[in-house]
């Protein structure tokens, strides 16, 4: 008997043990379980904000590269340049966190993108590289006042001052009347396409200054073809439709269209009397079926920033004026349609246009202060009509110079035909003019890069 309650006591405390042991380890196992949920939250939400950020740097990683709205390179370049300048970026919430954004320069051939994505109080860094580099060499330099691809003809007292090119290697492609003339001060060459034999090549009369110097040996040859490409004519961008907007003298002008109505599609913008656009230092982007400004017409740009125009009609006459005391590097307009496109009167327009397909006409006194570049057929400026251009660039047309037609920047032609008392003038224009798009390099690739 006393054996037996040894054993049940033996027993008692070998399951009291058991028990103290198994609640001291069920303490620890709860211990440590709420220590390992503790973790995988926090691991969860760690990955949520690491999400959360790539998202973020994926978004604008994509637009640049994808580039959805069709912007031209110089528009991609504004849109880098402002986010850059702007800094970090505002929260921007994305499911149960936010993220900010910030774009850094690394050199001239990559940009870099970091996001801050945040989840209560939790956050992880993402980055990624975007590459930029030329698709080649670009254009050839705008380096002369005028190249002809196929020829140049010049009559009446015309002259040109600057280096004048033709790639043409036939006969009489280059022809000079007795009172034409090219000015070879200052080291200003004529030259011809390689190979060519400029006693063949230039034509002009017996014993005439462009005769003289044929015969001195002054011509050069040209060491090989150039190629005149036009640059990519952008998509129109689609925009919030406004309508039909009329600046006209009832009620009384100016008229306006403000920072606070954004950017817009009009169906007819037309300024009979005046119309302010502010742009505040930002882009402004307008696009219109038809863009008509007439009679007395003025188009303002109020601010330090650009407006670019799309536009599919143009109307431009009479004393009308676009942007005529604000800065050419303010204003582009690109030109779809394929009607002429017009500036006659005493018209002024300053800024670039960039035609798609339309011929190009400037008469009697009418201007433009800024580049034109057009895949058109035909470019005619004629009475005392004047161009102040970085280039007028027109690969594909016929360009006349007729009356007192002046050009003073860089003329590029298929054909070249200057008459009566005209002149082009090579005039090397600051880069601060701007331009639609960059004519001097090459198109860009824009490539993904590492993530970081």
């Amino acid at each position: 008997m006393l054996l037996r309650g040894n054993e049940r006591g033996s027993a008692l405390v070998t399951v009291f043990m058991v028990t103290m042991v198994l609640i001291l380890l069920g303490a620890g196992l709860v211990h440590y379980a709420s220590v390992a949920f503790r973790q995988v939250t926090a691991a969860e939400t760690r990955a949520r904000a690491y999400y959360i950020a790539r998202s973020g740097v994926d978004a604008f990683v994509s637009y640049v590269v994808d580039n959805p709205d069709g912007l031209s390179s110089a528009e991609l370049d504004d849109l880098i340049d402002n986010v850059i300048a702007a800094g970090t970026s505002s929260p921007t919430a994305l499911g149960d966190g936010a993220f900010t954004l910030a774009v850094t320069r690394e050199g001239s051939d990559a940009i870099l993108v970091a996001a801050v994505g945040d989840v209560r109080g939790v956050t992880e860094t993402v980055r990624r590289t975007i590459l930029i580099a030329p698709d080649g060499p670009g254009i050839p330099p705008l380096d002369m006042a005028v190249f002809a691809l196929n020829s140049i003809k010049m009559e009446g007292s015309a002259k040109i001052y600057g280096d004048a090119a033709t790639n043409s290697v036939a006969d009489r492609s280059v022809d000079f009347a007795w009172s034409t003339g090219f000015d070879d001060r200052n080291g200003r060459t004529l030259w011809i396409g390689p190979g060519g034999n400029a006693s063949n090549v230039v034509k002009a009369p017996n014993g005439s200054p462009m005769d003289e110097y044929v015969k001195q040996g002054k011509v050069k040859n040209l060491p090989e073809p150039r190629e005149y490409p036009l640059p990519e004519f952008p998509e129109f961008p689609l925009l919030p439709y406004k309508g039909d907007f009329t600046a006209g003298w009832w009620p009384s002008p100016p008229y306006s269209i403000t920072e606070a109505d954004g950017d817009g599609w009009y169906g007819r913008l037309a300024v009979e009397s005046e119309l302010n656009i502010y742009v505040g230092s930002g882009t402004r982007i307008i696009r219109a079926d038809e863009l008509s400004v007439t009679g007395d017409g003025k188009m303002n740009i109020i601010g330090s920033g650009k407006l670019i125009l799309y536009v599919n009609k143009f109307v431009m006459d009479g004393g009308a004026s676009i942007n005529r005391n604000g800065s050419e590097s303010q204003l582009h307009m690109y030109y779809s349609g394929t009607g002429k496109l017009s500036l006659g009167g005493n018209t002024k327009f300053r800024g670039s246009v960039y035609a798609k397909d339309a011929p190009i006409d400037i008469t009697n006194s009418g201007g433009i202060t800024g580049h034109i570049i057009t895949g058109g057929s035909e470019v005619k400026i004629t009475g005392d009509a004047t161009a102040h251009v970085r280039v007028l660039y027109a690969p594909n047309a016929a360009v006349r110079l007729e009356g007192s037609g002046k050009v003073r920047g860089s003329l590029i032609g298929k054909t070249v035909h200057m008459s009566g008392g005209t002149f082009v003038e090579w005039k090397e224009i600051p880069d601060s003019q701007g331009g639609i798009p960059d004519l001097e390099s090459g198109a860009k690739t824009i490539k993904r890069g590492q993530w970081k």
